[in-house]
């Protein structure tokens, strides 16, 4: 094929899978055997997204570059062979990059599916020549129209003369870190000038440079951030404040930034301390720089900030090449709060970590880690255990192809319990009901029985019998937690000693199917407000296109508003840090009225704007009751929010005896 030059052409050659087997994108995988940037004709490259869904994702690839004497506008050959655990990239018959290191987790899943995945699915081919875009930009006064990519043959082989080769799982001998590479400070911190002696570097143009060992400020032109950074003392420590006049339209639009080296497969913990003057969100990542496409290495952090400085976390380990430039960013835009950030560390762990026993259920609300069978390394069993005593004999085992449990028995035991397949740490809470689901069959009749035990190995209760015959059958097995206590690292444990023929598995579910809560560690009455005291821990925000005035007069809440704004959320009294808790059921009740009848917003989110309460009131010029209940999906920090602006009139609301508290039935 040969493809067009000009600003703001973007062809390309590449693969998608058929099915999103492991998620969306890029979970299940992308190749691009080929893709170019219409203003370079002397470069294309090759690159595989992988890792998990977006924004978490990230990618590999290289650019192969024309000999002097040719670019992409003449006819060339871009191929690629993928083999189990391998794809070669290629330009006319010349190899120029090799890469059999991936990964693929799904959103619901604690591990990595097991390598090669994502690449051992059905993939289909896309030729497609765009315009505009993130690779080579828009086009600009020098783009042609009309471009044309042009394409002789699209020819796909099956190998020949050979095997195809055994997928090799990735194996990573840890690098040093290089003698000429920003090196840690003695404590082992990555970050350079803790208490911002140095200053910040002020990155506000695209010209700009920033500083590569100490802290840049950024608010790029493109996205539309405004603000100031300044040093704040809190405690004793000295804090970067970030005060924002407009919030601009992307997370990156207010960026702290600085440069750090990072090594390909160690292990980073990241820890600082952050506050607003209210309840907001803060996202923060490790990633690269323009050289490296701004690849995301650590995955996009989000921290909900409260009104006091509180330490956060995370940890990643740097599955990419080394990059001596890497970048620590906070991001702090698309809102106004100001944010204050502190004791800033970035360390290397690796090795260092413990893993703990307790297994937090997984997103979707299942109990059991890789369940489906298809997680960790080749075993397929990552999370499972098997014990085979007293004489018997067998071997849990996971085809790659059919990717189910099969138990292999050479010599059935003497009692259920001499082979067992079990997972630990599962948490089972006191009171409580579960639904344990499971597919299963055996090579012939045959009887198994599942159940729950403690950490001792102490069953909560007599197993439950299973019988099996050829087919495949899903199974659901109740159970409850009738203890006076909850267990955070039970065990789930299928016996299969008395299995008359081989056992096989897949699909095991265990989900929670009531919601007891234990009150005795919460807060039965988050808020009780009846202004007696004026404000108190209220946080009212009033964007720059609004104009009013939040105060308290007779002991109730007044917003008297003369210009409205063009957004629900110009003028905004809220209050932040309620601390609620998941399976909750609460009620909200207050007092309201407004000079002039009008609708407001009134809702719970937290500081990603989370949505757990969103109602509208109807307001008129006599106080009336409002009460609204909800019930809380996880624990959470949130806020209590009246939405009152977009209105044209100028008008005074008033709020009184605002009451938060839980309903019990």
């Amino acid at each position: 094929m040969k493809l067009p030059e000009g600003q703001g052409y973007w062809p390309a050659f590449w693969m998608m899978p058929e099915d999103s087997v492991y998620g969306d994108w890029p979970a299940s995988g992308e190749i691009d055997i080929m893709e170019a940037a219409g203003k370079d004709t002397n470069t294309i490259g090759g690159t595989i997204h992988y890792g998990e869904e977006y924004p978490n994702n990230t990618y590999r690839g290289t650019e192969y570059h024309f000999p002097e004497d040719s670019d992409y506008k003449g006819y060339h050959t871009y191929s690629i062979e993928w083999e189990p655990g391998e794809i070669r990239w290629y330009v006319d018959g010349e190899l120029y990059q090799t890469l059999n290191n991936w990964f693929s987790q799904g959103p619901n899943e604690a591990a990595n599916y097991t390598f090669p995945a994502p690449f051992d699915q059905e993939f289909h081919l896309i030729l497609n020549l765009a315009v505009g875009g993130w690779y080579g930009g828009d086009p600009d006064e020098t783009t042609e129209f009309p471009g044309q990519m042009e394409v002789d043959y699209v020819r796909v082989y099956e190998l020949t003369g050979r095997d195809y080769q055994e997928p090799v799982e990735p194996t990573q001998e840890l690098e040093t870190l290089p003698e000429d590479a920003k090196q840690p400070l003695e404590d082992g911190n990555l970050i350079y000038d803790q208490d911002y002696e140095q200053g910040f570097t002020i990155v506000d143009e695209n010209s700009d440079t920033p500083d590569d060992t100490y802290w840049n400020f950024l608010t790029l032109p493109d996205f539309a951030g405004e603000g100031s950074i300044s040093t704040d003392t809190i405690d004793g420590t000295t804090y970067a404040k970030t005060d924002i006049t407009n919030a601009g339209n992307a997370l990156w639009s207010l960026q702290l930034i600085q440069h750090l080296a990072i090594v390909e497969g160690h292990t980073y913990e990241v820890t600082f301390d952050a506050k607003s003057n209210t309840s907001r969100s803060l996202m923060t990542k490790v990633s690269g720089g323009a050289e490296r496409g701004y690849a995301n290495y650590s995955g996009e952090k989000t921290f909900d900030l409260t009104s006091d400085a509180q330490s956060y976390s995370y940890t990643f380990t740097h599955n990419q090449e080394t990059d001596l430039a890497a970048r620590l960013e906070f991001n702090m835009g698309t809102d106004a709060n100001p944010v204050w950030i502190g004791n800033v560390r970035v360390e290397d762990i690796t090795g260092q970590q413990e893993g703990s026993t307790q297994k937090e259920p997984l997103a979707d609300g299942n109990h059991v880690y890789n369940g489906t069978f298809d997680q960790g390394d080749f075993s397929r069993l990552v999370y499972w255990d098997t014990l085979v005593q007293n004489g018997a004999e067998a071997e849990a085992v996971v085809n790659a192809d059919d990717r189910v449990m099969h138990m292999d028995i050479t010599e059935q035991g003497s009692a259920p319990e001499d082979i067992q397949l079990k997972q630990t740490g599962i948490q089972l809470l006191k009171g409580n009901t579960y639904e344990l689901t499971f597919a299963a069959r055996a090579d012939e009749a045959s009887d198994i029985s599942v159940g729950f035990a403690g950490e001792d190995g102490v069953s909560y209760a007599d197993a439950k019998p299973v019988s099996l015959d050829e087919e495949w059958n899903t199974y659901t097995v109740p159970f409850e937690m009738t203890t006076e206590t909850s267990d955070l690292e039970s065990q789930l444990i299928f016996y299969m000693g008395e299995a008359n023929a081989d056992v096989y598995m897949d699909n095991v579910k265990l989900m929670q199917t009531s919601n007891y809560v234990d009150y005795d560690d919460i807060d039965l009455n988050p808020l009780s407000e009846d202004f007696s005291e004026g404000m108190a821990d209220w946080a009212p925000y009033i964007h720059f296109d609004a104009n009013a005035t939040v105060d308290v007069q007779n002991e109730a809440l007044t917003v008297d508003i003369t210009q409205g704004g063009n957004e629900a959320w110009s003028v905004l009294p809220e209050y932040p840090g309620l601390e609620l808790a998941k399976g909750v059921t609460y009620q909200l009740s207050f007092d309201a009225k407004s000079s002039v009848a009008r609708d407001i917003e009134v809702t719970m989110e937290n500081a990603s704007y989370q949505r757990f309460l969103g109602e509208t009131a109807s307001l008129t010029n006599e106080f009336e009751t409002f009460t609204y209940e909800f019930e809380m999906p996880q624990n959470d920090t949130v806020s209590l929010k009246y939405l009152m602006g977009n209105f044209a009139d100028a008008h005074m609301i008033t709020l009184d005896n605002v009451q938060l508290e839980v309903k019990q039935d």
